[in-house]
């Protein structure tokens, strides 16, 4: 198994972002709700991003119907928000690396913004 992606997506903005993992396994797509332990694939991540989707609102209009909203959230196993966490810090590490060449003239003008 080999993470390709990890994303966050968002069902409202009154909720806070799901935790989606995309990792390749026997050449198919796997697309994986973290949150919920949900998981969903594809021959492409589109189409393994489609068949989560579906996954996803199914799962969750189920717990609405059933008056299981409590019983919603259940994390999945800790290696698969470990693979989370590699494309991530790997897109920052680049995004970091390669701005920080465009501005490194003006670096020690500069000053840490806290959010």
């Amino acid at each position: 198994m080999k993470a390709i992606k990890a994303q966050r997506c968002y069902i409202s903005e009154d909720l806070p972002p799901l935790h989606i993992l995309f990792t390749e396994e026997d050449d198919v797509i796997v697309g994986r709700c973290l949150d919920f332990s949900i998981s969903s694939h594809g021959t492409t991540i589109d189409e393994a991003k489609e068949a989560l989707n579906n996954s996803i609102l199914d799962y969750i209009g189920h717990a609405v119907e059933n008056d299981a909203i409590d019983n919603l959230f259940d994390p999945d196993l800790r290696e698969y928000w470990e693979l989370y966490t590699e494309p991530e810090v790997e897109l920052q590490r680049s995004q970091f690396t390669s701005n920080l060449k465009r501005i490194k003239e003006t670096i020690s003008e500069r000053k840490l913004v806290y959010v």
